[in-house]
This record gives structure tokens, sequence and C-alpha cells, in this order.
């Protein structure tokens, strides 16, 4: 029998290569654990002797002991704390709080645009003009008394309220005249020629017909001077001219929104109305009289606007005061859900963007939605839509109660004040005119118990601005927090860097000390023939003996 060559035992081997295995993985663990002990207190205890902040060096000074380095670096911790709890108490009023408002009393009136004057009669239906139609009406077999009972209804389509005619009926008239809604209310409307006999702007006479416009409102069809609202929102570019020299060319508030060189009323507008109470038809309010309504040149006359009345035989005195906002550059900075207005050049197509006339719009599409149409004297921005008529009238007077509901709706809140705006509040006086042997341009001429005078004018050569800016700007912001860091810890923008620069530098030596240990290790393992080979060879030796 062949012996196998004499050598030591296959088992020397195994056991000689397992333990040469463990020596240099005991090796490579204990180089990683220095490695890790280095980084833990080697790092930290160069930045403490070197960094520029306030305290930490006392953490590894030389010869300190161990109670006066933790307690050295409680301090520390707790400095720490301090400045993120005032940094966050900085950003949390920065955030909740962003716009901070100033307010400015020395500010002259005449950089004020002065506000549009719209007038409308209270009589709904001139009486020379439903005769007409009535005369009319009666040739096609309605009789008069079917004629009064339909004007007299027509003033409902202003002020919703119950009507005393038959819808069928009403129909029947409409269709006769072949007109629609809107026309046939505009035709029956006081003209604003017969309304406004003498006009004054500035102690200068003009025609009134040539400087106030026929317009709708939501007093129906009236005469409105200084009126420059579009469906677009485009306004004149000579919006900012001064019109206070006009010559006998210029037409005051027709082509640009005017300014009053000064406040008081012989610097402002003065209108004598002819209100003619025996033309009277069919009127919206209780008396003889005339409304006034004083709103935003760009503006369609309904929601924000101020109205005051003045009765037959009275002269009314309009004072005016102005309060402006305006938004500084610094707000467009905050988002749009934090400052809660829109400048005017963020809204598209819109040179002046105009709170009001979108709570308007947005009101309006409530109602065609409601009733499937929309009262005559809403702009023609809906053109194409149905107009409400006096079968309209029951479903306009049941949403009335819903119509401030919506206005608190999503689809309202969309129309967001503006950054920019002119507010404007009135203060109305009337008395009653007397023959006492006052004569002026404006009242010359005219009998005074047949007449009313209306002045408008602003009440005080100054107003108040509200100057609304972003609290604190960024870069003030980081200099705040530059402060913060320097009170609580003594440092600067070097010291964040100092400490971004060691933390990348550990961590970069770290992985370069892995990687060579790594490395040694590998060179110092035994072949795998050496330390795995030998088992196999017993196994089978035992099994041929």
């Amino acid at each position: 029998m062949n012996k196998l060559p004499a050598s030591g035992p296959p088992h020397t081997k195994k056991s000689s290569g397992v333990k040469s295995g463990d020596r240099d993985g005991q090796g490579y663990r204990k180089c990683l654990a220095h490695i890790r002990v280095k980084k833990h207190l080697g790092w930290f205890n160069i930045y403490c002797k070197n960094t520029s902040l306030h305290g930490f060096r006392y953490i590894s000074m030389d010869g300190s002991s161990i109670i006066e380095s933790v307690l050295w670096f409680m301090v520390c911790i707790l400095s720490i704390v301090f400045c993120v709890i005032l940094m966050l108490r900085l950003w949390a009023n920065y955030s909740n709080n962003p716009i901070v408002t100033t307010i400015y009393t020395s500010n002259p009136i005449w950089d004020v645009s002065f506000p549009a004057v719209t007038i409308c009669n209270n009589n709904k239906v001139y009486r020379p003009h439903a005769d007409l139609m009535a005369k009319n009406l009666y040739m096609d077999g309605f009789t008069t008394n079917d004629s009064d009972k339909f004007f007299s209804s027509l003033v409902k389509l202003v002020r919703p309220d119950k009507i005393s005619i038959d819808n069928t009926i009403a129909r029947q008239f409409l269709d006769r005249l072949d007109i629609t809604v809107e026309t046939l209310m505009e035709q029956l409307m006081q003209p604003c020629s017969a309304l406004l006999l003498r006009c004054v702007w500035i102690g200068k006479i003009y025609d009134c017909s040539k400087i106030f416009k026929t317009i709708k409102s939501k007093e129906g069809f009236c005469c409105a001077f200084n009126y420059h609202y579009n469906l677009n929102g485009h306004i004149s570019n000579d919006f900012n001219t001064n019109d206070f020299n006009n010559t006998s060319d210029d037409l005051p508030g027709v082509h640009t929104i005017l300014k009053a060189p000064g406040s008081g009323r012989d610097v402002g507008l003065a209108v004598a109305l002819n209100i003619e109470p025996d033309m009277y038809k069919a009127t919206s309010r209780p008396f003889v009289g005339a409304s006034v309504i004083i709103h935003d040149p760009i503006d369609f006359p309904d929601i924000g606007a101020h109205i005051t009345t003045v009765p037959i035989g009275h002269v009314m005195a309009i004072s005016i005061t102005g309060t402006s906002i305006r938004g500084m550059e610094s707000l467009r900075t905050i988002p749009l859900e934090k400052r809660l207005c829109y400048f005017d050049d963020e809204m598209p197509g819109e040179i002046r963007y105009s709170h009001q006339s979108c709570i308007s719009d947005c009101i309006a599409k409530h109602i065609h939605h409601m009733c499937d149409c929309l009262p005559f004297y809403y702009p023609e921005a809906h053109k194409g839509m149905k107009t409400c008529y006096l079968s309209d009238i029951n479903c306009l007077l049941s949403i009335r109660k819903s119509i401030p509901h919506h206005a608190n709706t999503e689809t309202c809140k969309k129309c967001l004040p503006q950054c920019t705006d002119m507010l404007y509040t009135i203060n109305p006086e009337y008395v009653k005119m007397e023959n006492v042997g006052f004569d002026s341009d404006l009242i010359h001429g005219f009998n005074i118990n047949n007449m009313s005078f209306v002045y408008v004018f602003f009440g005080d050569v100054s107003y108040v601005e509200y100057r609304k800016e972003s609290t604190i700007s960024w870069d003030s912001l980081l200099a705040s927090f530059g402060g913060i860091f320097g009170l609580c810890l003594g440092g600067s923008v070097l010291s964040v860097i100092e400490l971004v620069y060691l933390l990348a530098r550990q961590l970069f030596r770290r992985q370069k000390k892995m990687l060579k240990c790594q490395k040694q290790s590998r060179m110092k393992l035994p072949p795998a023939s050496k330390m795995f080979l030998s088992i196999p060879i017993k196994e089978k030796v035992q099994r041929k003996l």
C-alpha cells in the first residue's frame, strides 16, 4: 500500500490559516476603531482650539479638568439653544406679520384723483317718453290702465319688489315695443341734457352734455362725470395728467382722470339739477329728488360706492376725504397668500385692477347662475346673457339673502383688494334754499324752488396715506440672524465656513484611511488554497483507508 508522503498533519495548515485570518480581521477592526476614536475626539478638539466662536476653546484647553470641560460644554450648548430660539422667534414674526403699515399725513390733496360723480334722478320713467310709448301701445289694443301698471312695474327692475302686472301681459308689452329691456329703460330715463342744466368745474362753466355721459349703475341709467370705467380695465395713457387749467377746447373728465388743485367748494364740481317733479311716472324712492354716487373713476358704481340723495329745492355740499393705500415694491417679494393683494400689472390684460369691480362681476355671475338672467344695469361684459325682466323679479327677490353669503365663498374671495388703492369718504350736508338775494354763476336765472344744487369738493388740503411694505427685507433678515449669532456665540459667516470645512476635511481623511486599511488587510491575507485545500484532501484519504 502506497503511503502518503510525510508531511505535517493537514489540520495544522487549516488551524494556522484560520488564526492568520483572525489576526488580520482583528487588525482591520482595530484600525477602524482607531480611526473612529480619532474621528470623534480629534476633529472636535482641533475645532474647539481653533474656532472663532467664544467659549469653545475652554472645552479642550490643556490642563483643564473634566469638570471644567463639561461645564464649558454645557454653557456652549445653552448658548446654541438660546441662539436657535431667538432665530425661530424672529422667523415666526416675519412669517406671521410680513407687512408693516406706515401712516403719512402731510400729503397734498392735488396728488389725489378726483372721484367720479354719478347723478341719478329717482324717477325711472320719464313721463313724456312714457306717454309717447303708451300712445303707440293704445293703438295696438292696450288700455291706459294696463300701460300705467306696466310703467310702474318697470322700476322693480332697479329695486326688486312685488309687481302688479301679470307676467304674460308684461311679455306682450315688450314684444309689441320690439326692443330689449336695456333699451327700454334707457329710453324711459330722464335725459342728461334735461336733468343737468348748468355745470361748473373749478369756477368755469361747461356744457353739461359734453362733460357728463350716460352710464349704467346700480340705480339704473344715470349721468356720470369723470367716469373712466370700461370692461377691460384700460384707462387713458394720460391718467396722471393734471387738468387744472382748461382751455375752451378742454373737456374736464372726458379724456383724463381729473385732479383738483385744492380744497373747498370753489375748487371742485358744482351742478344745477332740474329734478322735474311733474314728469314723475315711476320712482325708485318715495320722494322727489336725485341720488348722487361718489366712487373711484375706474370702478363700476356698485360695490363700495357712496350714495346720498338731494331733495328738490335744496343745496347739497358733499365734502370728500381721500385716503390712499400705497403698496411699496418690497411687497412683491411676499407671497400672494400672505400679502393678500394684487398689483395692477399682476392681472393679465388690465392696466388697473379694481377690487370693487371684481366683486360686482362675481355677484353678477351668481345672479345669472341662480336666475338664468342678469339685471339690465350690469356692464356689457356679460353680453349674450339673458336680461332679467318682470317675470324674473320673484327669483331676484328669493336670492337676495344668498348674495352676501356668495360674496364670502372661495369664488369671490379670489377678488383680493388692490395693493395700491384710493378710498373716498363723504360728509354730505344739505339745507333748504331761501330767496335771500344770493346770486352766483351756478344759480343765476333759476327758480331755486324747482331746482337742486350739488357741490362736490375735497374738504381738506391734505390726505392720509397708508404705505404698506415688507416688515424686513431678505438682506435685513439675514443681517438680523447674523446679529443674533454674534450675540449668542460671537460667530460670523467665517465660523460656519470653518465648521463645514473641518467636517468635510475630516470626512475625506477618514475615507482615505479606511481605504488604506482595506488595502493593507487584503495584502496580509494568505491565499485561499493554503487556508482551505487541506480539509477536503484529509477527508478523501480517510475514505480510502
